[in-house]
């Protein structure tokens, strides 16, 4: 039996941003959820990376930041209906 879609809002910031071509879209997370499984950032950038070369490329660069709901995290966070989750380059600096 469905429970309706499962979806969270993915952001993308500054050279992300860029290179993908898209600042902030929602993602039907219904494909990768299990009954009973729980979806992580790392399941998350897995299926975004199936979109192509750019995307794989782009989010699994070294020292890439994730924030969920606003709090920096590690891929193995957990991801619920309606969360936000947002990707930002590895910071540079001098």
């Amino acid at each position: 039996m469905a429970s309706g879609s499962v979806s969270i809002t993915i952001k993308l910031f500054s050279a992300l941003r860029e290179a993908l071509g898209e600042s902030e879209f929602e993602l039907d997370l219904t494909d990768i959820s299990v009954v009973g499984a729980q979806v992580d950032v790392a399941a998350i950038k897995s299926l975004l990376s199936e979109r192509g070369a750019a995307w794989k490329e782009a989010l699994n660069q070294p020292n890439l930041v994730h924030a969920l709901n606003h709090k920096v995290v590690f891929t193995d966070a957990v991801v619920s209906e309606g969360d936000e989750l947002a990707f930002f380059p590895p910071m540079t600096g001098g």
